[in-house]
């Protein structure tokens, strides 16, 4: 009788990357298709996925809706990077000072507690009336939803991060610039990643409401929002699946190519 024989590494990766994603999007995908096209549910409020993709593909095609899709998926895409960047710039900077400084503490930290509750949408109207209808009230209001989880995140690594790092690094003549791009930086960068990719999901909601208030022609949420005036349930479908997609794409390919680049290297875990 021969041994089995357990796949290796590689293979495994690609197994639990690629097909079990692909089993588990493509299985309710299958189903639905099947119910839609037999008549178990309503065709109107639930099209079948085969017309929903028809729809996408129509607005990249050739049509009159020719290349439209391109343009609500780049602004979209360029109001939740510029937003998100700002984000993990400013909000690493504000959590290094809460967790490193006692001014940093006095000063930001109750201002933490304080806008926090309020949900990001309650910004907009406000944002409307300084900024106007224009891509930096989107993208203010995407680095205000996604910047609290960033800083708490940063702040969390700071307060597990052991003390004696800092004695070792110190005892062995290493500067305070040395010290934060040597043993902070690598030591918050597992729970900034965290913070990154929980704040990209409180994004991508405020992003996609604000669009469907504050967008003047272009954005997912403002094809979301302009399809649903027409009744066009393959267009609003549709922008739900793109938003999923690209959703995916940021968390586990980029997300996950600059975790395996740093944190993977150095053996820690990412928190999920």
């Amino acid at each position: 009788m021969s041994a089995i024989s357990l796949p290796k590494d590689g293979a495994v990766d690609t197994f639990d990357r690629f097909i079990v994603p692909l089993i588990s999007i493509g299985l309710p995908l299958v189903l639905w298709e099947m119910l839609a096209r037999s008549g178990a549910i309503n065709n109107f409020l639930f099209p079948a996925p085969s017309e929903i993709f028809g729809t996408l593909w129509a607005k990249t095609g050739t049509d009159i809706d020719a290349g439209v899709m391109y343009s609500h998926v780049y602004y979209s895409m360029f109001r939740l990077l510029a937003g998100l960047g700002l984000a993990t710039v400013l909000g690493t900077l504000i959590g290094i000072l809460i967790g490193l400084t006692k001014w940093g503490r006095f000063i930001f930290k109750p201002l933490l507690s304080l806008f926090m509750p309020v949900p990001t949408l309650a910004w907009t109207p406000i944002l409307l009336l300084l900024m106007g209808v224009d891509n930096k009230t989107t993208i203010f209001i995407v680095f205000i939803a996604a910047s609290f989880e960033v800083i708490l995140n940063v702040i969390a690594g700071i307060e597990n991060m052991n003390v004696k790092v800092f004695w070792v690094a110190r005892s062995m003549g290493a500067s305070r610039l040395q010290i934060f791009f040597k043993v902070i930086i690598p030591g918050i960068l597992p729970y900034l990643i965290t913070g990154v990719k929980l704040g990209s999901g409180y994004a991508w909601r405020a992003l996609i409401a604000a669009e469907m208030l504050a967008a003047s022609s272009y954005g997912l949420g403002f094809m979301i929002y302009e399809a649903s005036e027409f009744m066009d349930m393959t267009t609003i479908y549709g922008g739900l699946i793109t938003i999923a997609l690209l959703g995916y794409i940021i968390e586990n390919v980029l997300m996950g190519a600059l975790e395996k680049r740093t944190v993977a290297k150095w053996g820690v875990q990412v928190e999920r």
